[in-house]
């Protein structure tokens, strides 16, 4: 009897788990459960609402950008990667019930292809405002675990005929080549040249004095970058490109980077950012 009394218990503890564990899934004494699932695509993520017995919903995205939904099965582009707890709210009348799930956004998976349009949900990283910018007027980014990925717009005159990319690899202004049209912060540990229509270029890596314009050749474009063709879409001229991160020595969280176009004679057409000003520096892409 003291054994199966002991099983009896044990029952009873079991079942008010079990009863605990609907409670913080959602479930009210009415019925109203909220449940939610999603599928991510880049950026771009839709969600699908599996909750009964109700008849309002409010979404909080988690991530900061108070750009909430009250729809039942809501769209939300996310700006960023990284893990974000996304919590749905079901009402009806006065029951409320709560669900929260992590929603992981790896980014889009880019294709240097021409095809720009896994760039659709990637916001700019900056477009040039001034005349200075010349042919170069907008830049989006995104790094993979293995590639840094930039789609470049430029004006109808952008052909990539000589194309140098600076690259501050290691978020450190004081190591590098100081570019003097970035007098805010430069410190370029590696240059990558060439010729996008002629197939040529190297990637460079500095040595010697910050002010010394000295290089030495680490790679070729064929194991270091790859490059669509220049495309107009919409009145603008377009270009994909990415650089291979392992290529850039120990990187950390981000680099540090300036495009420059020039003619096939070096005379430079274009610049991204555009510089001139005491606090032009080189722009971030976050690894």
């Amino acid at each position: 009897m003291k054994k199966n009394f002991t099983y009896y218990l044990c029952g009873i503890v079991i079942a008010a788990l079990a009863l605990g564990s609907c409670k913080k899934s959602g479930e009210n004494g009415n019925g109203t459960k909220a449940v939610f699932s999603y599928v991510a695509d880049g950026y771009n993520v839709n969600f699908t609402n599996f909750s009964t017995n109700a008849t309002e919903y409010s979404w909080d995205f988690g991530d900061g950008s108070a750009e909430g939904s009250t729809k039942k099965a809501p769209q939300h582009i996310f700006k960023s990667k990284g893990d974000f707890l996304v919590t749905l709210t079901a009402k009806s009348g006065e029951a409320t019930s709560t669900f929260k799930d992590t929603v992981s956004i790896i980014g889009p998976n880019i294709k240097i292809d021409g095809d720009f349009t896994d760039w659709q949900y990637v916001d700019y990283a900056y477009t040039n405002t001034l005349p200075s910018g010349g042919t170069l007027t907008g830049i989006k980014t995104f790094a993979s675990s293995t590639d840094i990925f930039f789609l470049l717009e430029g004006t109808a005159d952008m052909k990539m005929e000589i194309l140098d990319v600076y690259i501050d690899a290691d978020n450190n202004n004081a190591t590098g080549y100081t570019v003097g049209s970035y007098p805010a912060a430069s410190g370029a540990d590696y240059l990558l040249e060439g010729s996008l229509t002629g197939g040529w270029g190297n990637l460079f890596q500095h040595v010697g004095g910050q002010n010394s314009f000295s290089f030495n050749v680490v790679g070729d474009f064929p194991d270091v970058f790859h490059y669509s063709t220049v495309k107009t879409v919409a009145g603008k001229n377009i270009i994909e490109l990415s650089i291979k991160k392992d290529k850039l020595g120990t990187t950390k969280n981000f680099v540090n980077f300036a495009f420059m176009e020039s003619t096939s004679g070096w005379a430079t057409i274009g610049i991204m950012p555009e510089n001139g000003a005491p606090t032009s520096a080189f722009l971030k892409v976050t690894l």
